[in-house]
């Protein structure tokens, strides 16, 4: 785990380009966190306070979550997801995740011959990394097939391309958009971050193309998912995002 605050860099995005020693930090905002309690290293559950637009939203997410009056107190355990069944929606080629176009049906003929037909969720995400050689911020919410025909993205164009192969070998597959937290050194920084669910066949697993997703001491705080996956999509994540807009993380403590 890196030993400053600049190494953590990470963000929405920000990522590894290749070895630690020759690291490319990007990043976009960066939520305010306050600390209010100890991080002790080992422990699983991260007791932390979110003041949200609606935090009865955030609350439907997490069992046993508290809300008082724009805050909602809940524990992280690392890998948290967000609740729900996977259904055709999840499965089928949309606007955005439209793994049936060419340049991504490309790339899924790549991943087949590399892979096998059932690759692995950590294929999976390793090679959709791989297939974004070009990481910038310059790209605004890419389809996946220019994703895939550009190479070029942010967390975004990872999160989405990654959803897109997964359902194109069966899996289901959805683009969640959060916050990313990154303990060292007992302290804790926030990050604005989007990923990959996919469906392991028994529960949803995190899925973050984007190497940072490697690195130790990272807890995902899951706002939403990718709903509406139309040519409207802009609009309905204008609409989930204002709702659900992190202003400031409270760290109560590990337990």
């Amino acid at each position: 785990m890196a030993s400053s605050r600049a190494a953590l860099g990470l963000a929405l995005c920000a990522w590894v380009a290749a070895a630690p020693a020759a690291a490319e930090m990007l990043s976009l905002y960066e939520v305010p966190v306050r600390m209010a309690g100890r991080v002790e290293e080992g422990r699983e559950a991260l007791r932390v306070e979110v003041h949200v637009r609606r935090p009865e939203r955030l609350a439907e997410h997490f069992a046993g979550a508290v809300v008082r009056d724009d805050a909602v107190t809940l524990a992280l355990g690392g890998r948290d997801t967000l609740p729900g069944e996977p259904g055709e929606r999840q499965r089928a080629p949309s606007f955005v995740i439209d793994w049936d176009e060419k340049p991504v049906v490309s790339l899924h003929a790549r991943l087949v011959a590399e892979q096998g037909a059932s690759p692995s969720i950590d294929a999976l995400r390793e090679f959709a990394n791989r297939a974004i050689p070009h990481k910038t911020l310059s790209q605004g919410w890419d389809l996946a097939s220019a994703v895939a025909r550009n190479g070029a993205g942010d967390c975004s164009e990872h999160a989405v391309l990654l959803a897109a192969l997964a359902r194109s070998v069966g899996r289901p597959a959805r683009v969640v958009v959060g916050v990313l937290l990154v303990e060292a050194e007992g302290k804790v920084a926030g990050f604005g971050h989007a990923w990959t669910e996919i469906h392991d066949g028994t529960r949803w697993q995190i899925a973050d193309a984007t190497p940072i997703g490697d690195e130790r001491g990272l807890r995902y705080l899951p706002l939403f998912a990718l709903e509406d996956e139309g040519p409207g999509y802009s609009m309905a994540l204008a609409t989930a995002t204002q709702a659900l807009w992190v202003r400031e993380i409270t760290i109560l403590g590990t337990r």
